[in-house]
């Protein structure tokens, strides 16, 4: 004889056919709030890649500003120029540029900036072991010359695709230069960004800031 069947078991009682779905989206439901969550976080962001793909990375607002100088064959390139500044009305990468009157100090706005990426938006192309100017001359270590780095004192082997960081100070040689030669090369390299940046206050001019649209860690004027 069967029992009777308990009163909790009534028509209300959800079968695990009707109730694992519900989970699965209640869970998956959290799972997109989260997602939203940590996407409202990335405000101000951009992405370098398809987002979703691997190792897709976001690169986040910033203002730094690093000393830079290029030498072939113990000549000092010229980038006092025209053609090599931004301003309102003409910016050659949202990323990294020139403003007048420092001409030798790259206003940085997105991390993960490359000194390679930045030599490109000035028509240069720079790789670890070549260099092409903007007017079709290449300089590749061979036997006539070695393309050389030295960034913030130290000598390095590969610098083009590095980020550029805050108050870097980089030297990018081509020619057959001793080690000492490189470093005197190096002194050369002005030391300025910190002025840019507004760290170094002993070292303002007296008169303040030149009247630059890049200064401070704050967005441009």
């Amino acid at each position: 004889m069967t029992g009777a069947k308990p009163s909790w078991l009534g028509r209300n009682t959800l079968t695990p056919q009707i109730s694992l779905p519900i989970i699965a989206v209640l869970i998956a439901t959290v799972a997109l709030l989260a997602i939203l969550l940590i996407l409202s976080d990335c405000r101000g962001a951009e992405p370098t890649c398809k987002v979703g793909t691997p190792g897709c990375e976001l690169r986040q607002n910033v203002h730094w500003h690093a000393d830079f100088a290029l030498y072939i064959h113990g000549d000092q390139y010229d980038f006092n120029q025209k053609r090599f500044f931004s301003d309102e009305d003409h910016e050659l990468s949202d990323n990294a540029h020139l403003h007048p009157p420092r001409h030798n100090v790259v206003h940085v706005h997105r991390e993960g900036t490359t000194w390679s990426e930045f030599f490109s938006s000035l028509g240069f192309r720079l790789t670890d072991t070549c260099l092409t100017t903007p007017e079709g001359q290449q300089f590749c270590s061979s036997d006539s010359g070695e393309l050389s780095f030295v960034l913030n004192g130290v000598r390095l082997d590969a610098l083009a695709f590095q980020d550029i960081t805050d108050i870097d100070r980089a030297l990018i040689s081509f020619g057959d230069e001793s080690a000492q030669e490189l470093m005197e090369q190096y002194k050369g390299v002005s030391n300025e960004a910190c002025i840019v940046s507004l760290l170094c206050e002993k070292r303002l001019p007296p008169g303040g800031i030149e009247d630059e649209p890049c200064t401070g860690r704050s967005e441009c004027n």
